[in-house]
């Protein structure tokens, strides 16, 4: 979950999400990226961030089959992102 106004957010866009290597995980591990944007207040995402106790944005949540949702940290690096998409894909 993101937001335009986040600025976080927006550096981890530009330092991990938006890179070929990340592109490139994405395609070795079958993992869909999807972003949702809370840049206007939305009740749902707004929901979604409290079901995972976040007090709003960024939250990156990774899923796998047969794994509990995994909350990554606020701030990303690609070595983080690598780790829990590879643990997902691993289950």
């Amino acid at each position: 979950m993101t937001a335009d106004w986040c600025v976080t957010c927006k550096a981890n866009e530009r330092n991990v999400l938006a890179r070929d290597g990340f592109r490139e995980l994405l395609g070795r591990t079958g993992a869909v990226y999807m972003r949702g944007d809370w840049t206007n207040t939305d009740p749902a995402i707004s929901a979604f961030l409290e079901a995972h106790n976040a007090v709003g944005v960024p939250l990156y949540v990774v899923y796998g089959p047969g794994a509990p949702p995994a909350v990554l940290p606020p701030v990303l690096t690609p070595a983080i992102v690598e780790d829990a998409l590879l643990r997902a894909a691993a289950r």
